[in-house]
């Protein structure tokens, strides 16, 4: 385990959080697909989990009307007090859980976990159960020791959902090499889908590429961002360590016992 004293940011961030909204005063909605459409049902803004193989974010709703009709997909109008008031409920319960918290969006936040004592995993269950318990939403929580690897350890715990728990520590070597191996690089927060593209004829296609990229010389050739970025990722990987494709940490592959 990671000593106390060392830097440690959790991102808790509400799953599909308009459409897990909508849920909460309709439990009849829970295993239904569903949507929510922009101001004046102009275009689709979110999705239920079971929804997105089939509508894409910002479809006109004109263009998927007939895709919601044949998969079942029920699609709502934006509620946006609503929204609000349960994004307000969501941050004053995480607050209330940690020493210091940074709302970065309607539906996620950071939280400054540095210097804790205990397991900081722990603590991300806790406030997963707690949040579930006094709203009915579900978030995820990613731990790390920058808020890129925090930010990415959230992907990381809503992909492998099922095996996780919906929490991911990245402060453990095992997990964040793994992880980093096996994440896209336009999973990076300030990477996205241009910047992908740019890395692309570099070689640069996993978050572990990125981080064993020479930060200073992708500073020079593409921005001061991208040299922040790598450099987030990258002080905390190994150079080198393990080549190829390494082995998931044991309990990585396990579904979690809740």
């Amino acid at each position: 385990m990671p000593p106390a004293s060392e830097t440690a940011y959790a991102l808790i961030d509400c799953n599909s959080f308009y459409a897990s909204c909508e849920r909460v005063f309709r439990p009849d909605l829970l295993r239904k697909p569903i949507v929510v459409l922009s101001n004046n049902d102009g275009c689709v803004i979110a999705r239920s989990a079971c929804a997105k193989a089939h509508v894409k974010m910002g479809q006109p709703y004109f263009q998927v009307r007939d895709i919601l009709r044949r998969h079942g997909i029920l699609a709502f109008s934006s509620n946006y007090a609503l929204y609000g008031e349960m994004s307000e409920r969501v941050m004053s319960i995480i607050e209330s859980l940690v020493p210091q918290l940074e709302v970065y969006s309607i539906d996620e936040a950071f939280a400054d976990l540095s210097g804790l004592q205990g397991s900081l995993e722990f603590l991300g269950r806790a406030i997963r159960t707690t949040v579930r318990q006094y709203t009915g939403l579900p978030v995820g929580v990613g731990i790390g020791p920058t808020k890129t690897l925090a930010k990415l350890a959230n992907y990381a715990a809503k992909v492998w959902q099922q095996q996780t728990g919906g929490v991911v520590d990245l402060r453990s070597q095992s997990y964040r090499d793994w992880v980093l191996r096996h994440c896209d690089v336009g999973e990076v927060w300030g990477v996205g889908r241009r910047m992908k593209a740019h890395l692309a004829p570099l070689g640069i296609s996993t978050a572990w590429d990125l981080a064993q990229a020479d930060a200073r010389a992708l500073g020079q050739r593409f921005s001061v961002v991208l040299e922040k970025t790598a450099r987030a990722v990258g002080r905390h990987a190994v150079p080198g360590a393990g080549g190829g494709r390494a082995a998931a940490p044991r309990n990585l592959l396990q579904p979690h016992v809740r």
